[in-house]
């Protein structure tokens, strides 16, 4: 990038599409927490959703540790990072409400994914630059387990996820469209300008948000079905891998020994049955023989 081009891209990093978009999570996260810490129930919201956003911003903000940042960027990364302990502190507090059996999306999977591509991608091999990369790639799809589970509770139970999550997913969305806006004024502003972690992570986010955005004020979805099938399927290998690997366990702690048996204690008989000795009861069929009376 040239140096006139870095110097448009500096000027226009600053624009009201980055300010609304900020502004956006922010009341997104607030919202969030006022639903979780006032209802006293985390029913609704994803866990793996909120442990995949705390990867991302951790893995971010890692410069908070070597570089001098203004006073603005400082708050909203501490801010991020502190509000998502935060609504994940609930799912310890009230255990009870949370739908674990619908929030079935493997996040492990996506986090692992995201990290093997991420030094493949990334401008440079240093830390920050990957780990940088790692949270773009990754926030494009932590909002899936969020959306699986907003759509197994719609076609599974009646359980209602409650205005609050609602308003904090579609804040969400509409704030990755705000920075969409802002990458695209910034390329407007700099042609040499060229971040396409961010670009792809962004389009694969807005786009998730309008296929739940759609389902929920039509009812229609194109990507409902094939996200479920996608989870069920992932789901069920992993439990088949689970078993088989159970199963291996077991095969090698259990003993191979000779088996003995221990026949069954004759009833007390009357006087002048023949006691049977135990030396007689192993590996050993008992004498049903009965003396003579």
């Amino acid at each position: 990038m040239s140096e006139a081009s870095a110097f448009a891209v500096g000027a226009s990093t600053w624009n009201v599409y980055r300010y609304a978009g900020d502004y956006l999570h922010d009341a997104a996260v607030v919202v969030l927490i006022l639903q979780l810490w006032c209802k006293r129930t985390v029913a609704g919201l994803s866990r793996r959703s909120q442990f995949l956003y705390l990867l991302v911003f951790v893995s971010r903000y890692l410069d908070l540790l070597e570089n001098t940042s203004s006073a603005y960027l400082v708050a909203h990364k501490l801010f991020f990072i502190g509000t998502t302990l935060l609504a994940l502190l609930p799912f310890q507090i009230w255990k009870s409400t949370y739908e674990g059996h619908r929030d079935t999306c493997p996040s492990w999977w996506i986090a692992a994914a995201s990290m093997l591509l991420s030094p493949f991608v990334a401008y440079e091999g240093s830390q920050l630059e990957v780990m940088w990369t790692f949270s773009q790639i990754l926030e494009g799809f932590a909002m899936v387990p969020q959306y699986v589970l907003s759509y197994r509770n719609d076609s599974e139970s009646d359980i209602d996820e409650g205005w609050g999550i609602r308003m904090y997913i579609v804040a969400m969305g509409f704030y990755r469209f705000f920075y969409l806006l802002n990458w695209a004024h910034k390329k407007s502003m700099a042609h040499d300008y060229w971040d396409p972690h961010s670009w792809v992570g962004g389009a694969v986010n807005l786009s998730l948000f309008a296929d739940y955005l759609l389902f929920k004020v039509v009812g229609v979805s194109c990507l409902r079905r094939l996200t479920l099938s996608l989870d069920d399927g992932v789901r069920q290998v992993g439990q088949d891998l689970k078993e088989r690997l159970g199963g291996c366990l077991l095969s090698q702690g259990s003993g191979h020994g000779p088996d003995v048996v221990f026949a069954e204690l004759p009833r007390l008989g009357r006087p002048g049955d023949r006691p049977v000795t135990p030396a007689a009861t192993i590996g050993a069929p008992a004498d049903t023989e009965q003396p003579a009376e």
